[in-house]
């Protein structure tokens, strides 16, 4: 009788760095008929995996892993994109840009943008989250045993985009600061109006950029783009990329403060294999932060007159910022809108058409009456339309539970769901060495690894 043909035992179990298990090849061989011949218990397993795993199922064969080398742990999102690339898991996908926009840009400002884009204040810099405007420059530190295909760098992928739905943010946040820079007294702009933007990325850039002239925008955007991310951080990114150059040639001065969310944050996630959990919880300044600054009214800005209820997340920031007697309200974006009756220029222009409080050139000035921080100025402005609904000036946030409530995260732990932000991996158990990223099997690590399915 050959060695073939004597019934299959294993040998011995090895421990080595590096080597990983594959569940489908033990189970094939586990599942064999117990009088099968060693023979027909390594077809049975090749035969299970297939033609493709086959070169695979012999480098396990020969080492004899065992089924508990590896196991599936969770990590922090962001941890694993700065270590092993922007891209881990997916090396071999990339991201499109809806809206591309086709004016020539300078790719190396790139490499700029966390510069460019931080806060001229030097006291705003402490809320200043720089995560995804360092992604375009960032490189691996790290080569995952399990999934070496090279990461392209980001650079190399980023284009900048321009939209529509950008291009009325831009014009709204014009339209809010033009309010703003009216309101200006001989001692400057007015501090005491903070902003919070909380639009989707793309949106809340362009509505920032509009705005830059009368706020100073701090962003908190803490993610990276990933090509099955949860969050579609790379428009974000490519937006900030067309607007890099305003923003890098902004005024410096003083200016009232505006920060600057992606609403998109909180995205709904459900399935590790084919999506990257890239979500995070924005982070404001305490109340007694704001206050200290000199806050003393705070206009949350969102999409549309149907979103009446702040994000999940905001909902204990905006309510301490209430106990703290700064006056918080809400504003929809869309309430700024071009003045049907106002007679096109002649020539051309950027600014054309400019938008206004309540959309016409004569209720622009109303906001100081849905928002009494200030008196309006003359002309005495003129009640917007019946149809333009405003229920945000009615606004006041309270307290809810959601996932994101403190007394959700008992002893100091994180807010969030449990799990929130962060992406299974395969981790060697004999070293704690991180193999690879366990996303489906289409993914880089399972091309490289012979299979691993989770």
């Amino acid at each position: 009788m050959s060695k073939l043909d004597e019934p299959f035992e294993r040998a011995e179990v090895l421990d080595k760095p590096g080597i990983v298990g594959a569940r489908w090849w033990h189970q094939g061989l586990a599942e064999a008929p117990k009088d099968a011949s060693r023979r027909s218990a390594i077809m049975l397993a090749l035969g299970a995996v297939g033609l493709a795993g086959v070169a695979a199922a012999i480098a396990v064969a020969a080492d004899g892993c065992s089924d508990d080398e590896t196991e599936v742990q969770r990590k922090r999102a962001l941890d694993m994109q700065r270590t092993f690339g922007w891209s881990f898991g997916a090396a071999q996908e990339s991201v499109t840009f809806d809206g591309e926009s086709k004016k020539p840009f300078d790719q190396g400002a790139l490499a700029r943008m966390s510069t460019d884009l931080r806060p001229a204040d030097e006291a705003l810099r402490a809320y200043y989250v720089p995560s995804l405007f360092e992604s375009p420059s960032a490189t691996p530190t790290v080569v995952a045993q399990g999934d070496p295909a090279p990461v392209t760098p980001l650079i190399n992928v980023l284009r900048p985009i321009f939209t529509l739905a950008m291009d009325r943010a831009y014009r709204s946040g014009k339209a809010l600061a033009s309010l703003l820079l009216a309101a200006r007294t001989d001692s400057g702009l007015r501090r005491d109006i903070v902003v919070i933007v909380d639009l989707d990325g793309p949106e809340s850039v362009a509505f920032a950029a509009g705005a830059a002239e009368a706020f100073e925008p701090v962003f908190t955007f803490d993610n990276w783009p990933h090509p099955r991310g949860v969050v579609k951080a790379h428009l974000t990114l490519a937006a900030a990329a067309y607007y890099q150059p305003l923003f890098a040639r902004s005024a410096p001065g003083l200016r009232a403060t505006m920060f600057v969310l992606d609403r998109q944050r909180l995205s709904a996630y459900s399935d590790d294999a084919s999506q990257f959990d890239n979500r995070y919880v924005a982070r404001l300044p305490a109340a007694d932060a704001l206050w200290d600054r000199g806050g003393r009214h705070v206009l949350y800005v969102v999409p549309t007159d149907l979103d009446t209820i702040e994000s999940d997340d905001l909902n204990d920031d905006l309510v301490a910022y209430r106990a703290r007697q700064l006056d918080v309200r809400m504003m929809a974006a869309n309430v700024f809108a071009p003045d049907p009756a106002e007679a096109k220029p002649a020539a051309e222009t950027e600014d054309w058409p400019p938008y206004y409080y309540g959309g016409a050139a004569a209720s622009h000035g109303w906001f100081w009456v849905d928002y009494p921080w200030g008196p309006p100025r003359p002309p005495a402005p003129v009640e917007p339309s019946a149809g333009v609904r405003r229920p945000g000036k009615l606004y006041t946030p309270t307290l809810r539970a959601t996932p994101f409530s403190s007394s959700s995260a008992p002893g100091g732990a994180p807010r969030g769901p449990e799990a929130f932000g962060t992406v299974p991996v395969v981790v060697a158990l004999g070293t704690g060495v991180i193999l690879g990223a366990a996303l489906s099997r289409s993914g880089s690590w399972n091309r490289a690894s012979g299979g691993y399915g989770g």
